[in-house]
């Protein structure tokens, strides 16, 4: 999955950084992102490369944040909330080699570390943009400098970045899965049940209430299988197989989904690398590598001596 960069490690504690010259910068503009086109491939462009005069070291102090680190290089933005954002973006965007990377590209863009980093920082770009001001009393807000988070001065509304929970559900059926396809989105391709928690929710809840308003079932047995960081969404992802409780029979919901269907598990295509979790779960059904496999599928298993696939 895209959060998956291992050799590589990624520290996400906030500190009051100084960039050096080997750390990089990573701007971002709506759903636009700036890269440098290497000899070997994208890579992020580094302070040294945007060579800031020390004359203008201070103002490109306060034009940026820290984000992260990966390895031993920091990461910082282009600050959405600086007075000198339009200054520093049109030095990035001046350098010679300088390219525009779209949100849709992290999908693809390999290897996995660079697409992470990105779409983190695309995440943490829109978090600063929307909350220049308080909620309660309309004062422009701080950056905290202990933590991520943005401050109100005046009545000390503290706010963190975004973070919308939510559940993928791989509804298995014997050897069939429940697949279905998103309405309105450019996304075209099969995925599962999903859906974000509401209040007063559990994980648990959400599976039941999400699998019942998108294909009208009832599930059982509901199982965590791991979770995903997931920035394009602003989401936590947390994954979970259940099985079909009762009739088999599904009501598709119209104006959530575009398809829905049981699928047997040899005509589920292969998904190889996948960033996704959805995407690893349904491979994992695929390939009779999902944790419950033996318990639900395997020889003399409930499902195998009582019910017949539909």
């Amino acid at each position: 999955m895209i959060q998956d960069i291992a050799p590589h490690i990624y520290h996400n504690e906030y500190h009051q950084v100084v960039p050096k010259a080997s750390d990089c910068l990573i701007g971002v503009e709506g759903q636009t992102l700036y890269m440098f086109q290497g000899a070997e491939g994208l890579e992020y462009v580094t302070f040294r490369q945007l060579d800031i005069s020390c004359g203008e070291n201070e103002k490109l102090r306060k034009s940026i944040v820290y984000l992260f680190e990966i390895d031993e290089i920091s990461y910082f933005l282009a600050d959405p909330q600086s007075g000198s954002y339009t200054w520093l973006m049109e030095r990035l965007k001046a350098l010679s080699g300088v390219c525009t990377v779209t949100v849709q590209d992290f999908r693809q863009l390999r290897p996995l570390w660079k697409a992470f980093g990105g779409i983190t920082a695309v995440q943490l770009n829109n978090w600063y943009q929307n909350r220049k001001y308080c909620g309660h009393c309309g004062t422009k807000l701080e950056k905290s400098v202990k933590e991520r988070a943005m401050v109100c001065p005046s009545c000390g509304l503290t706010e963190y970045p975004k973070i919308c929970p939510a559940v993928i559900i791989a509804v298995t059926n014997g050897n069939q899965l429940m697949m279905t396809k998103y309405a309105g989105r450019a996304f075209k391709n099969y995925a599962l049940v999903a859906g974000f928690t509401e209040i007063g929710e559990s994980f648990e809840a959400t599976v039941e209430r999400e699998v019942m308003e998108e294909v009208g079932l009832k599930v059982k047995n509901i199982t965590y299988y791991k979770s995903q960081p997931w920035a394009f969404t602003d989401t936590i992802l947390a994954g979970f197989f259940c099985q079909l409780d009762g009739s088999a029979e599904y009501h598709m919901d119209t104006e959530e989904l575009s398809a829905a269907e049981w699928i047997p598990r040899d005509q589920i295509p292969a998904r190889g690398s996948d960033i996704s979790l959805t995407g690893e779960m349904i491979e994992a059904f695929r390939t009779k590598t999902y944790p419950q496999y033996e318990a639900w599928e395997g020889k003399n298993s409930y499902f195998e001596e009582n019910v017949s696939p539909v």
